[in-house]
């Protein structure tokens, strides 16, 4: 009966197989627009304005602007159920990006961006109770876009780019949970128990995933009007661009080699459980998966309050229901792994105060809902309502060159989610996530 659980369970738990999760959208292009609350579709932000709304684009001071920087993502999730607690320790994250805006003709402008719109890295502890859903992650997504603009007058310009992303990804976690194989005990006779006895607090069996995507495609459109010199309202959409991953390498990793070997030799047993036998087949095999980065509509508005104080405020609408579930395809099954995530809305507000000709002060707040299911729920998925406070601010050292600083502190609240299949709980708790945000750029305009 024990192992007719652990084959059923493996069976479960291989089905939810999952490459990434809520919160690998990133919102950190721009150290400039981060202290501001990271909005800018009504904002004229020369050569940035590529990602936040293509038709500012054309409102770029100069013949060229070119700005670049990074960011340092400082996150943890923090898991409780019951007596039981965990807590990640990832590495930090460094999203980059780049932009480079050029005058081509009067009121016609081009360039061309290069950013992270999506990435994750989650890494937590070995054999800890989630083993089996999650142990660690990454997800590295790249986009390329080139773009144009048009200016017909001083009250309105039109934008529009080509998105080309590609990333690659990389995972593990296990098949078995830890402590488990103490269930093929009886099926062995005593001289192989302490092979199974010495394994017994360590996730036993493991799966690796990793391979690259190939070049996925969308657009980046938006629209700018300024009916006169305080109110500007900007619209803009990026679409969603199906990351294919296709030829992935998969590997099977035991806690030890004789483990391996001692499987090896049960495999061959009428009695060993299919579902552990076909978990071990996949060691080499080749697999295909698609992730879809979502959509994004952004509607904003800016007013200039005086000489010295700009306010924006922005919803965007961020079309998750596309991830609705993950198929993973290998040569002779496919695993099919619910989602079942809601399109959400973002809100954002941001200030930015002109405090001398060197240097401009900039605040904001954003209110970001979670697009999962809380009865989907999994650890490579901790998904929460988050809140954010940033700041920052730009030194102008020289006439053609800003140097942008900004910090942003993601408050996630505090979710139970469960993962439920069969109407049986499978795994559940409490998790709080939180994360710190220091970016830097800088900018030069001729």
């Amino acid at each position: 009966m024990r192992l007719k659980k652990i084959s059923l369970f493996i069976m479960a738990n291989l089905v939810g197989l999952s490459l990434m999760a809520e919160g690998y959208q990133l919102n950190t292009q721009s150290a400039r627009q981060l202290g501001m609350g990271h909005l800018g579709a009504a904002l004229k932000l020369g050569g940035e304005s590529m990602l936040f709304n293509p038709a500012g684009l054309s409102y770029m001071e100069g013949k060229a602007d070119i700005s670049l920087g990074a960011t340092a993502i400082f996150s943890k999730v923090k898991f409780n159920s019951g007596n039981y607690n965990a807590e990640t320790d990832n590495p930090i994250g460094t999203p980059l990006f780049g932009y480079a805006g050029f005058k081509i003709i009067e009121n016609l402008y081009a360039g061309v961006s290069i950013t992270n719109p999506a990435g994750n890295s989650l890494v937590w502890p070995d054999n800890w109770n989630g083993s089996t859903y999650i142990q660690n992650i990454s997800l590295k997504v790249f986009s390329v876009q080139p773009t144009i603009s048009y200016k017909f007058n001083d009250h309105l310009s039109i934008g529009a780019g080509l998105m080309a992303d590609f990333g690659s990804m990389d995972m593990s976690k296990g098949i078995m949970p830890v402590g488990s194989i103490a269930a093929f005990l009886p099926l062995l006779p005593t001289q192989y128990h302490p092979v199974i006895n010495n394994n017994l607090t360590v996730s036993p069996l493991n799966m690796h995933l990793s391979g690259k995507s190939k070049i996925g495609f969308g657009f980046n459109v938006g629209i700018l009007y300024s009916p006169n010199d305080k109110i500007s309202i900007g619209l803009s959409y990026r679409s969603k661009v199906m990351m294919r991953l296709e030829g992935g390498d998969a590997a099977v990793n035991y806690s030890s080699t004789d483990l391996e070997a001692l499987f090896a030799m049960l495999a061959q047993s009428p009695n060993f459980p299919a579902a552990v036998k076909g978990a071990m087949l996949l060691d080499g095999a080749t697999f295909n998966a698609e992730l879809p980065i979502p959509s994004n509509t952004n509607l904003g508005v800016a007013w200039r309050a005086s000489d010295k104080i700009l306010l924006s405020a922005e919803l965007q609408y961020v079309g998750w229901k596309a991830y609705d579930k993950l198929s993973i395809v290998f040569p002779n099954v496919t695993m099919n792994s619910p989602k079942n995530f809601s399109n959400t809305m973002i809100y954002r507000v941001g200030a930015e105060f002109y405090c001398t000709s060197k240097f401009t002060a900039r605040a904001g707040f954003v209110y970001d809902n979670t697009p999962s299911d809380l009865t989907l729920y999994t650890p490579d998925s901790p998904g929460s309502d988050k809140i954010s406070v940033t700041t920052g601010f730009t030194y102008r050292p020289v006439k053609f060159m800003d140097v942008d600083f900004a910090f942003q502190y993601n408050h996630g609240v505090k979710t139970n989610g469960k993962f439920i299949q069969n109407n049986a709980i499978l795994f559940g708790g409490d998790y709080k996530t939180t994360a710190f945000l220091p970016s830097l750029g800088v900018r030069f305009k001729f």
